[in-house]
């Protein structure tokens, strides 16, 4: 399987989200340190600074501030840590980012597939004999309960507390509708080729199908007749041998296919 991945990008959010997360551990630290500021600096005491005496007036205020912004910043950097640089998953030994292990669970496949990470208008998009196939990826620990088209995740106390740091469940069908419309215009505007026997390829054609997957072992799933499959890791492998069953694309539609993709993905060669 060829893989085009915008490195660039994603290492751009993972630096960003570990910037965050650090301003925000800063200002924690400095909202505790204004508590104590009473302590060493009582009401009517000389200071040695203007920052001190500034403190020893409002200290109060700075502690009372300093909580929420550094929490918020903290969160945002796990957000953005959480999906663009690598951890350990639950029963694993080796720490991967999302697309890893995504694209882990897609190994054994030739070079008639290719894997589009955060590189299209689609996050994560494998093109092949299987016509074009988006993943709505989904890695929190959770518990996930799906009835036709509701996507329900189960509420508990661990999920207030980060909440701006989890992922969350969303709505993957509704994403993954968007990231169709965008990849369908996208397919529109490819000019047409020649194809076998005299014939054209008309990538417009192209049938786009889509998924969701669960990357996390640990999280429980119960899906009653969801209105896309969801998935856990182990069945994507499946899931793609199925789609290149019921679609089989012609060798040149899918050379064609490849090359439009690379021609508008951003990735970088590694």
């Amino acid at each position: 399987m060829k893989v085009y991945r915008n490195t660039k990008e994603m290492t751009r959010k993972e630096s960003l989200g570990r910037r965050f997360s650090l301003v925000g551990l800063v200002i924690l630290f400095i909202g505790m340190a204004a508590s104590f500021i009473p302590n060493w600096y009582p009401p009517g005491t000389p200071t040695p600074n203007a920052v001190a005496a500034f403190l020893q007036q409002y200290w109060a205020l700075a502690s009372f501030i300093a909580l929420p912004a550094g929490f918020l910043c903290a969160s945002v950097g796990s957000y953005f840590v959480n999906r663009f640089a690598r951890r350990r998953w639950p029963g694993g030994k080796i720490a991967a980012r999302p697309d890893e292990v995504l694209e882990r669970s897609m190994k054994g496949f030739d070079d008639k597939y290719a894997y589009f990470v955060h590189s299209l208008p689609a996050t994560y998009l494998v093109a092949g004999p299987c016509g074009i196939l988006l993943f709505a990826v989904r890695s929190d620990r959770t518990q996930v309960t799906i009835q036709g088209d509701r996507w329900r995740e189960k509420f508990s106390a661990g999920r207030l507390l980060t909440v701006f740091a989890r992922e969350g469940l969303g709505n993957p069908p509704r994403d993954l509708e968007e990231q169709a419309a965008k990849i369908k215009a996208l397919l529109e505007s490819a000019p047409a080729k020649a194809g076998e026997e005299g014939g054209t390829v008309n990538l417009a054609m192209t049938p786009i199908d889509c998924a969701a997957v669960f990357l996390n072992d640990a999280t429980q799933l119960e899906a009653n007749g969801p209105n896309i499959p969801a998935l856990r890791t182990n069945e994507v492998k499946e899931f793609i041998r199925r789609k290149t069953r019921e679609v089989k694309l012609s060798g040149a539609m899918v050379r064609a296919l490849h090359e439009f993709l690379r021609t508008q993905g951003t990735y970088q060669e590694v």
